[in-house]
């Protein structure tokens, strides 16, 4: 590549030298400013063929041309090859908070067998791209009387919930059912207060 540019200067470098030789020792011609004609009127009726005188033959004109080549100088390639920069490879893209890929329903109802307590069974669907491990999903459950809370636990299941499927978790929150006005299950960041 860079012999293919040397030749090309070299090459150039001669061509300017023989044209500058080439006008040093010949003076210019003085050349005659173009005089314009005029555009041909349009008639009606167009006019008889006429023939044309021929021009006699006169001594030959001298006609030059100039080339003027425009001249950039070219940086000069450093000794190494130009450094290569690294291709970025995209990240791995942000997996959602398990809060917002986690659906869950439930079903509240008595612990058999004891008083004062109200058995929560939860089935969790996983929408998070991803395995989640029995740590990776808390569950928060309160209950409700006349419009404020009363009691709240924290729960997790015992299984991890592959990518996709569904997983299931019982909490026991203290009180009766038919105490509360209402529960409430929601799926929460795990280690938020």
């Amino acid at each position: 590549m860079q012999a293919r540019a040397f030749v090309l200067i070299a090459v150039l470098a001669l061509a300017i030298g023989v044209l500058w030789l080439a006008r040093k020792d010949q003076r210019p011609a003085a050349f005659a400013s173009p005089t314009p004609t005029p555009a041909p009127a349009v008639t009606a009726a167009l006019p008889s063929p006429t023939a044309s005188p021929t021009p006699s033959p006169g001594a030959p004109a001298e006609r030059r041309t100039t080339v003027i080549l425009p001249w950039e100088s070219e940086p000069t390639p450093s000794p190494t090859g130009p450094e290569e920069e690294p291709t970025v490879r995209p990240g791995p893209s942000p997996t959602p908070e398990t809060p917002e890929c986690v659906a869950v329903s439930y079903s509240a109802g008595v612990v058999p067998g004891t008083l004062g307590g109200v058995l929560v069974d939860i089935r969790a669907e996983n929408h998070c791209g991803r395995d989640l491990g029995p740590l990776d999903v808390w569950f928060w459950v309160g209950g409700y009387r006349n419009g404020e809370l009363v009691q709240s636990v924290r729960g997790h299941p015992f299984d991890p919930i592959q990518r996709d499927g569904e997983g299931k978790a019982t909490i026991v929150l203290p009180g009766s059912i038919d105490w509360y006005d209402r529960i409430e299950v929601r799926v929460i960041v795990p280690g938020a207060s």
